[in-house]
Protein backbone atom coordinates (compact mmCIF):
# COMPACT_ATOMS: atom_id res chain seq x y z
CA UNK A 1 0.00 0.00 0.00
CA UNK A 2 1.28 3.14 -0.40
CA UNK A 3 1.00 4.67 3.38
CA UNK A 4 1.84 1.41 5.04
CA UNK A 5 3.88 -1.63 4.57
CA UNK A 6 0.91 -3.65 5.48
CA UNK A 7 -2.65 -3.93 4.59
CA UNK A 8 -4.77 -1.80 7.31
CA UNK A 9 -8.48 -1.07 7.33
CA UNK A 10 -7.43 2.35 8.89
CA UNK A 11 -5.99 3.19 5.16
CA UNK A 12 -8.81 0.95 2.82
CA UNK A 13 -12.15 1.77 1.89
CA UNK A 14 -14.95 0.41 3.90
CA UNK A 15 -17.08 -0.86 1.13
CA UNK A 16 -17.96 0.00 -2.47
CA UNK A 17 -20.21 2.86 -1.24
CA UNK A 18 -17.22 5.12 -0.31
CA UNK A 19 -16.52 7.86 -2.77
CA UNK A 20 -19.73 8.69 -2.06
CA UNK A 21 -18.94 9.15 1.66
CA UNK A 22 -16.07 11.11 0.82
CA UNK A 23 -18.18 13.12 -1.56
CA UNK A 24 -20.71 14.22 1.39
CA UNK A 25 -18.02 14.25 4.23
CA UNK A 26 -16.39 16.84 1.63
CA UNK A 27 -19.68 18.51 1.11
CA UNK A 28 -20.85 19.19 5.06
CA UNK A 29 -17.06 20.41 5.69
CA UNK A 30 -17.54 22.90 2.75
CA UNK A 31 -21.09 24.18 4.00
CA UNK A 32 -19.90 24.89 7.23
CA UNK A 33 -18.10 27.65 5.87
CA UNK A 34 -21.76 29.31 4.88
CA UNK A 35 -23.04 30.25 8.61
CA UNK A 36 -25.37 33.08 7.13
CA UNK A 37 -26.75 30.25 6.04
CA UNK A 38 -27.24 28.17 8.95
CA UNK A 39 -29.42 25.32 7.56
CA UNK A 40 -26.95 24.73 4.61
CA UNK A 41 -24.77 23.14 7.12
CA UNK A 42 -27.23 21.96 9.55
CA UNK A 43 -28.65 19.39 6.60
CA UNK A 44 -25.83 18.62 5.54
CA UNK A 45 -24.31 17.29 8.59
CA UNK A 46 -27.70 15.42 9.13
CA UNK A 47 -27.75 13.70 6.05
CA UNK A 48 -23.65 12.74 6.17
CA UNK A 49 -23.77 11.27 10.05
CA UNK A 50 -27.31 9.37 9.17
CA UNK A 51 -25.09 8.02 6.12
CA UNK A 52 -22.22 7.06 7.83
CA UNK A 53 -24.08 5.52 10.51
CA UNK A 54 -26.47 3.31 8.00
CA UNK A 55 -23.19 2.18 5.48
CA UNK A 56 -21.00 1.46 8.88
CA UNK A 57 -19.32 4.12 11.79
CA UNK A 58 -17.02 2.03 13.49
CA UNK A 59 -16.53 2.60 16.78
CA UNK A 60 -13.19 2.68 18.44
CA UNK A 61 -12.54 1.54 22.21
CA UNK A 62 -10.13 4.66 22.06
CA UNK A 63 -12.88 7.07 21.16
CA UNK A 64 -14.59 6.48 24.68
CA UNK A 65 -13.30 9.17 26.00
CA UNK A 66 -13.94 12.00 24.05
CA UNK A 67 -17.47 10.77 23.69
CA UNK A 68 -17.55 10.69 27.75
CA UNK A 69 -16.35 14.61 27.83
CA UNK A 70 -18.80 15.56 25.41
CA UNK A 71 -21.42 13.84 27.24
CA UNK A 72 -20.53 14.57 30.36
CA UNK A 73 -20.32 18.33 28.87
CA UNK A 74 -23.72 18.48 27.41
CA UNK A 75 -25.32 16.80 30.54
CA UNK A 76 -24.05 19.97 32.87
CA UNK A 77 -25.80 22.46 30.26
CA UNK A 78 -28.84 20.57 30.20
CA UNK A 79 -28.73 20.55 34.37
CA UNK A 80 -27.80 24.38 34.40
CA UNK A 81 -30.99 24.96 31.74
CA UNK A 82 -33.67 23.41 34.27
CA UNK A 83 -34.33 27.14 36.24
CA UNK A 84 -34.28 29.06 32.69
CA UNK A 85 -36.10 26.01 30.17
CA UNK A 86 -39.04 29.23 29.62
CA UNK A 87 -35.91 31.05 28.45
CA UNK A 88 -35.26 30.98 24.31
CA UNK A 89 -32.00 32.08 24.50
CA UNK A 90 -30.92 28.97 26.66
CA UNK A 91 -32.64 26.26 24.92
CA UNK A 92 -31.45 27.51 21.71
CA UNK A 93 -27.58 27.88 23.17
CA UNK A 94 -28.08 23.92 24.29
CA UNK A 95 -29.08 22.28 21.49
CA UNK A 96 -26.51 24.25 19.10
CA UNK A 97 -24.03 22.85 21.57
CA UNK A 98 -24.87 19.29 21.49
CA UNK A 99 -25.41 19.68 17.68
CA UNK A 100 -21.47 20.59 17.45
CA UNK A 101 -20.90 18.02 19.94
CA UNK A 102 -22.30 15.47 17.65
CA UNK A 103 -20.33 16.80 15.05
CA UNK A 104 -16.92 16.47 16.52
CA UNK A 105 -18.02 12.75 18.15
CA UNK A 106 -18.74 11.92 14.32
CA UNK A 107 -15.22 13.23 13.08
CA UNK A 108 -13.60 11.52 15.67
CA UNK A 109 -15.21 7.81 14.44
CA UNK A 110 -14.58 9.05 10.66
CA UNK A 111 -11.29 8.44 10.91
CA UNK A 112 -11.53 4.77 12.55
CA UNK A 113 -11.77 3.57 8.75
CA UNK A 114 -10.59 4.92 5.36
CA UNK A 115 -8.44 7.65 7.52
CA UNK A 116 -6.32 9.00 4.47
CA UNK A 117 -8.71 9.62 2.01
CA UNK A 118 -11.11 10.83 4.21
CA UNK A 119 -8.31 13.20 5.53
CA UNK A 120 -7.96 14.81 2.27
CA UNK A 121 -11.49 15.02 1.60
CA UNK A 122 -12.06 17.22 4.84
CA UNK A 123 -8.91 19.05 3.62
CA UNK A 124 -10.12 20.12 0.63
CA UNK A 125 -13.51 20.71 1.70
CA UNK A 126 -12.27 23.08 4.30
CA UNK A 127 -10.29 25.04 1.26
CA UNK A 128 -13.03 25.31 -0.86
CA UNK A 129 -14.86 26.48 1.63
CA UNK A 130 -12.27 28.72 3.00
CA UNK A 131 -11.79 30.05 -0.59
CA UNK A 132 -15.55 30.72 -0.75
CA UNK A 133 -15.57 32.90 2.45
CA UNK A 134 -12.53 34.65 1.86
CA UNK A 135 -13.72 35.88 -2.33
CA UNK A 136 -17.04 36.89 -1.11
CA UNK A 137 -15.09 38.92 2.02
CA UNK A 138 -12.80 40.51 -0.75
CA UNK A 139 -15.95 41.01 -2.75
CA UNK A 140 -17.68 42.70 -0.33
CA UNK A 141 -14.95 44.69 0.87
CA UNK A 142 -13.99 46.06 -2.74
CA UNK A 143 -18.05 46.75 -3.07
CA UNK A 144 -18.58 44.88 -6.24
CA UNK A 145 -21.90 44.79 -7.70
CA UNK A 146 -23.20 46.29 -4.00
CA UNK A 147 -22.37 43.59 -2.03
CA UNK A 148 -20.44 45.10 0.59
CA UNK A 149 -23.65 45.61 2.98
CA UNK A 150 -23.95 41.95 2.97
CA UNK A 151 -20.09 40.63 3.16
CA UNK A 152 -18.48 43.33 5.49
CA UNK A 153 -19.49 44.72 8.67
CA UNK A 154 -18.36 46.62 12.06
CA UNK A 155 -17.08 49.56 9.83
CA UNK A 156 -16.22 47.72 6.44
CA UNK A 157 -14.37 44.86 8.54
CA UNK A 158 -14.49 41.75 6.36
CA UNK A 159 -17.19 38.83 7.68
CA UNK A 160 -17.42 37.07 4.30
CA UNK A 161 -19.95 34.17 4.66
CA UNK A 162 -20.03 34.32 8.75
CA UNK A 163 -22.10 36.41 10.86
CA UNK A 164 -18.61 37.95 12.61
CA UNK A 165 -15.56 38.67 11.13
CA UNK A 166 -13.59 37.31 14.00
CA UNK A 167 -15.08 34.16 13.56
CA UNK A 168 -14.00 34.01 9.64
CA UNK A 169 -10.76 35.05 10.69
CA UNK A 170 -10.39 31.93 12.99
CA UNK A 171 -12.26 29.73 10.31
CA UNK A 172 -9.09 30.21 8.27
CA UNK A 173 -6.57 29.76 10.32
CA UNK A 174 -6.47 26.01 9.61
CA UNK A 175 -7.01 25.71 5.99
CA UNK A 176 -4.13 28.01 5.58
CA UNK A 177 -2.10 26.24 7.54
CA UNK A 178 -2.86 23.34 5.49
CA UNK A 179 -1.44 25.30 2.08
CA UNK A 180 1.12 26.41 4.09
CA UNK A 181 2.03 22.66 5.42
CA UNK A 182 1.54 21.14 1.69
CA UNK A 183 3.83 24.20 -0.02
CA UNK A 184 6.39 23.11 2.69
CA UNK A 185 6.38 19.35 2.10
CA UNK A 186 5.57 18.60 -1.26
CA UNK A 187 7.19 19.84 -4.23
CA UNK A 188 4.28 19.35 -7.11
CA UNK A 189 1.61 22.09 -7.17
CA UNK A 190 3.69 24.95 -5.23
CA UNK A 191 2.22 27.58 -7.22
CA UNK A 192 -1.35 26.54 -7.12
CA UNK A 193 -1.17 26.31 -3.64
CA UNK A 194 0.18 29.66 -3.24
CA UNK A 195 -2.24 30.69 -5.44
CA UNK A 196 -4.95 29.24 -3.00
CA UNK A 197 -3.33 31.00 -0.22
CA UNK A 198 -3.15 34.88 -1.31
CA UNK A 199 -6.63 35.15 -1.10
CA UNK A 200 -6.74 33.35 2.24
CA UNK A 201 -4.59 35.44 4.09
CA UNK A 202 -6.19 38.01 2.27
CA UNK A 203 -9.77 37.81 3.48
CA UNK A 204 -8.20 36.77 6.81
CA UNK A 205 -6.09 40.61 7.10
CA UNK A 206 -8.82 42.08 6.17
CA UNK A 207 -11.13 40.98 8.76
CA UNK A 208 -9.01 43.40 11.31
CA UNK A 209 -9.21 40.89 13.73
CA UNK A 210 -6.31 41.05 16.22
CA UNK A 211 -7.42 37.32 17.58
CA UNK A 212 -7.34 36.04 14.27
CA UNK A 213 -3.89 37.56 13.42
CA UNK A 214 -2.01 36.23 16.47
CA UNK A 215 -3.75 32.59 15.73
CA UNK A 216 -2.48 32.92 12.02
CA UNK A 217 0.98 33.86 13.55
CA UNK A 218 0.83 31.44 16.57
CA UNK A 219 -0.48 28.53 14.39
CA UNK A 220 2.34 28.85 11.75
CA UNK A 221 5.04 29.07 14.29
CA UNK A 222 4.09 25.82 15.89
CA UNK A 223 3.53 24.49 12.23
CA UNK A 224 6.88 24.79 11.00
CA UNK A 225 8.21 24.38 14.65
CA UNK A 226 6.79 21.12 14.46
CA UNK A 227 7.63 19.70 11.01
CA UNK A 228 11.44 21.02 11.79
CA UNK A 229 11.38 18.42 14.60
CA UNK A 230 9.65 15.74 13.24
CA UNK A 231 11.59 16.08 9.56
CA UNK A 232 12.93 12.12 8.71
CA UNK A 233 16.31 13.82 7.67
CA UNK A 234 18.99 16.85 7.53
CA UNK A 235 17.89 17.42 4.02
CA UNK A 236 13.98 17.92 4.82
CA UNK A 237 15.09 20.33 7.53
CA UNK A 238 17.47 22.76 5.17
CA UNK A 239 14.46 22.84 2.81
CA UNK A 240 11.74 24.05 5.47
CA UNK A 241 14.43 26.46 6.38
CA UNK A 242 14.97 27.97 3.19
CA UNK A 243 11.26 27.75 2.03
CA UNK A 244 10.23 29.51 5.08
CA UNK A 245 12.40 32.38 4.60
CA UNK A 246 11.92 32.52 1.21
CA UNK A 247 7.74 32.65 2.20
CA UNK A 248 8.12 35.20 5.17
CA UNK A 249 9.73 37.43 2.27
CA UNK A 250 7.27 37.19 0.37
CA UNK A 251 4.52 37.79 3.10
CA UNK A 252 6.69 40.94 4.08
CA UNK A 253 6.28 42.72 0.72
CA UNK A 254 3.01 41.65 -0.29
CA UNK A 255 1.62 43.26 3.56
CA UNK A 256 4.29 46.60 2.65
CA UNK A 257 2.45 46.79 -0.04
CA UNK A 258 -1.10 46.29 1.24
CA UNK A 259 -0.15 49.02 3.63
CA UNK A 260 0.58 51.22 1.25
CA UNK A 261 -3.56 52.02 0.55
CA UNK A 262 -4.37 54.49 3.31
CA UNK A 263 -7.88 53.09 3.48
CA UNK A 264 -6.30 49.99 4.86
CA UNK A 265 -3.29 51.15 6.58
CA UNK A 266 -5.53 53.46 8.84
CA UNK A 267 -7.88 50.37 9.71
CA UNK A 268 -4.70 48.76 10.76
CA UNK A 269 -3.31 51.13 12.88
CA UNK A 270 -6.43 51.38 14.51
CA UNK A 271 -6.95 47.98 15.27
CA UNK A 272 -3.27 47.02 15.94
CA UNK A 273 -3.32 47.34 20.02
CA UNK A 274 -3.52 44.70 22.82
CA UNK A 275 -6.51 46.61 23.96
CA UNK A 276 -9.16 48.58 22.64
CA UNK A 277 -11.12 51.34 24.84
CA UNK A 278 -13.95 48.21 25.83
CA UNK A 279 -11.37 46.46 26.85
CA UNK A 280 -10.06 48.44 29.77
CA UNK A 281 -11.91 49.91 32.93
CA UNK A 282 -14.49 48.47 35.42
CA UNK A 283 -17.18 47.80 32.80
CA UNK A 284 -14.66 46.48 30.12
CA UNK A 285 -14.05 43.07 28.57
CA UNK A 286 -11.84 41.93 31.19
CA UNK A 287 -13.11 44.05 34.11
CA UNK A 288 -16.11 41.92 33.44
CA UNK A 289 -14.62 38.99 33.71
CA UNK A 290 -13.03 39.81 36.75
CA UNK A 291 -15.94 40.80 38.75
CA UNK A 292 -17.51 37.39 37.64
CA UNK A 293 -15.34 35.50 39.06
CA UNK A 294 -16.25 35.88 42.75
CA UNK A 295 -20.22 35.98 41.63
CA UNK A 296 -19.44 32.37 39.40
CA UNK A 297 -18.10 31.06 42.89
CA UNK A 298 -20.95 30.87 44.55
CA UNK A 299 -23.14 29.31 41.68
CA UNK A 300 -23.09 26.01 41.34
CA UNK A 301 -25.02 26.20 38.12
CA UNK A 302 -23.49 29.40 36.75
CA UNK A 303 -25.71 32.26 35.62
CA UNK A 304 -27.46 29.31 32.89
CA UNK A 305 -26.66 28.76 29.17
CA UNK A 306 -25.94 31.86 27.36
CA UNK A 307 -27.21 34.01 30.34
CA UNK A 308 -24.10 35.95 31.16
CA UNK A 309 -25.29 39.33 29.01
CA UNK A 310 -27.85 39.58 31.72
CA UNK A 311 -25.94 40.38 34.63
CA UNK A 312 -22.95 41.96 33.32
CA UNK A 313 -23.38 44.42 29.89
CA UNK A 314 -22.09 41.85 27.30
CA UNK A 315 -20.80 37.98 27.67
CA UNK A 316 -17.47 37.02 29.01
CA UNK A 317 -15.61 36.60 25.62
CA UNK A 318 -13.88 33.95 27.48
CA UNK A 319 -14.43 30.31 26.69
CA UNK A 320 -13.42 28.81 30.00
CA UNK A 321 -15.23 31.25 32.25
CA UNK A 322 -18.22 31.09 29.70
CA UNK A 323 -17.83 27.15 30.52
CA UNK A 324 -18.66 27.91 34.52
CA UNK A 325 -21.02 30.74 33.54
CA UNK A 326 -23.46 28.86 30.91
CA UNK A 327 -22.72 24.68 32.54
CA UNK A 328 -21.79 25.44 35.64
CA UNK A 329 -19.26 24.12 37.97
CA UNK A 330 -19.35 20.59 36.56
CA UNK A 331 -19.30 21.95 32.87
CA UNK A 332 -16.69 24.21 33.50
CA UNK A 333 -14.30 21.35 35.13
CA UNK A 334 -15.22 19.00 32.52
CA UNK A 335 -14.52 21.46 29.69
CA UNK A 336 -10.57 22.01 31.66
CA UNK A 337 -10.14 18.70 31.88
CA UNK A 338 -11.29 18.12 28.47
CA UNK A 339 -9.14 20.98 27.11
CA UNK A 340 -5.93 19.05 28.74
CA UNK A 341 -6.37 15.92 28.08
CA UNK A 342 -6.76 17.06 23.97
CA UNK A 343 -3.47 19.14 24.04
CA UNK A 344 -1.72 15.83 25.84
CA UNK A 345 -3.06 13.41 23.37
CA UNK A 346 -2.64 15.78 20.13
CA UNK A 347 0.88 16.06 21.22
CA UNK A 348 1.69 12.29 21.39
CA UNK A 349 0.07 11.72 18.00
CA UNK A 350 2.53 14.16 16.57
CA UNK A 351 5.49 12.67 18.18
CA UNK A 352 4.33 9.27 16.47
CA UNK A 353 5.77 7.92 13.47
CA UNK A 354 2.28 6.74 11.73
CA UNK A 355 0.81 7.49 7.91
CA UNK A 356 -1.33 10.48 10.18
CA UNK A 357 1.59 11.69 11.29
CA UNK A 358 1.27 15.25 8.81
CA UNK A 359 -2.43 15.78 9.49
CA UNK A 360 -1.70 15.32 13.03
CA UNK A 361 0.81 18.26 12.82
CA UNK A 362 -1.21 20.28 11.43
CA UNK A 363 -4.79 19.85 12.81
CA UNK A 364 -2.33 20.46 16.27
CA UNK A 365 -1.08 23.90 14.58
CA UNK A 366 -4.94 24.88 13.95
CA UNK A 367 -5.82 23.60 17.84
CA UNK A 368 -2.86 25.62 20.01
CA UNK A 369 -4.41 29.50 18.39
CA UNK A 370 -7.88 28.18 19.27
CA UNK A 371 -6.86 27.54 22.63
CA UNK A 372 -4.89 30.64 22.92
CA UNK A 373 -8.11 32.49 21.74
CA UNK A 374 -10.39 31.09 24.12
CA UNK A 375 -8.83 33.75 26.67
CA UNK A 376 -10.64 36.66 24.54
CA UNK A 377 -13.96 35.12 22.87
CA UNK A 378 -16.61 32.83 22.93
CA UNK A 379 -15.56 29.59 20.91
CA UNK A 380 -17.77 27.23 22.84
CA UNK A 381 -19.98 26.44 19.73
CA UNK A 382 -17.97 26.80 16.70
CA UNK A 383 -18.73 24.56 14.35
CA UNK A 384 -14.92 24.37 12.80
CA UNK A 385 -13.30 24.12 16.15
CA UNK A 386 -15.67 21.23 17.13
CA UNK A 387 -14.12 19.43 14.17
CA UNK A 388 -10.43 20.40 15.03
CA UNK A 389 -11.26 18.91 18.70
CA UNK A 390 -12.70 15.71 16.62
CA UNK A 391 -9.86 14.97 14.70
CA UNK A 392 -7.53 15.58 16.81
CA UNK A 393 -9.27 12.71 19.09
CA UNK A 394 -10.03 10.43 15.72
CA UNK A 395 -6.52 10.93 14.88
CA UNK A 396 -4.86 9.95 18.69
CA UNK A 397 -6.98 6.75 18.22
CA UNK A 398 -6.43 5.65 14.77
CA UNK A 399 -2.43 6.33 15.63
CA UNK A 400 -2.46 4.25 18.26
CA UNK A 401 -4.38 1.20 16.31
CA UNK A 402 -2.22 1.74 13.49
CA UNK A 403 1.20 1.23 15.69
CA UNK A 404 -0.77 -2.04 17.23
CA UNK A 405 -1.43 -3.39 13.94
CA UNK A 406 2.25 -2.67 12.71
CA UNK A 407 3.77 -4.63 15.38
CA UNK A 408 1.53 -7.48 14.86
CA UNK A 409 2.35 -7.68 11.36
CA UNK A 410 5.84 -7.20 12.25
CA UNK A 411 6.08 -10.15 15.07
CA UNK A 412 4.11 -11.96 12.29
CA UNK A 413 6.60 -11.46 9.60
CA UNK A 414 9.14 -12.13 11.74
CA UNK A 415 8.25 -15.51 13.16
CA UNK A 416 7.52 -16.40 9.35
CA UNK A 417 11.35 -15.49 8.29
CA UNK A 418 12.54 -17.30 11.58
CA UNK A 419 10.66 -20.54 10.87
CA UNK A 420 12.31 -20.63 7.15
CA UNK A 421 15.82 -20.05 8.17
CA UNK A 422 15.38 -22.22 10.87
CA UNK A 423 17.48 -25.75 10.38
CA UNK A 424 15.44 -28.80 9.99
CA UNK A 425 15.61 -30.93 13.07
CA UNK A 426 18.15 -34.34 13.02
CA UNK A 427 16.37 -36.94 14.37
CA UNK A 428 17.90 -38.49 17.64
CA UNK A 429 20.11 -41.15 17.32
CA UNK A 430 19.05 -44.70 18.10
CA UNK A 431 20.69 -47.11 20.17
CA UNK A 432 22.47 -49.55 18.49
CA UNK A 433 21.64 -53.46 19.97
CA UNK A 434 24.28 -55.53 21.25
CA UNK A 435 26.21 -57.54 19.34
Amino acid sequence: MRHSPFPSGLLMPAHAGEPFLLLMLALMVFTGAFVIFDIAYNLTSIATVGLFALMGLRFDRRNAPLLLFLMVFNLAGLIALQPHLDFDDSREFIIGTCFVATTAAFFCMAMNQNAIQRLEAIKWGLLAGASAASLAGIIGYLNIAGLGAVFTMHEGRVSGTFRDPNVLGSFLVLPALFLIHDFLREPRWRLLRAALLGPILLGLFLTYSRGSWAAMVIGSAVLVGLMFVTARNDQMRARLTLLTLAGFFALAIGFAAILSIDRIAEVFADRFTLQKDYDSGPSGRFGNQLRSLPDLLSRPLGHGPNRFWLFYPENPHNTYLMAFASYGWLGGITFLAFIISTIVISWRTVMLRTPFQPYAVVIFAGLIPHLVQNFQIDTDRWRHLFMIYGLSWGLAAASRRWLDEYRFYANLAYASARDRVRPPETPPLQPQPAE
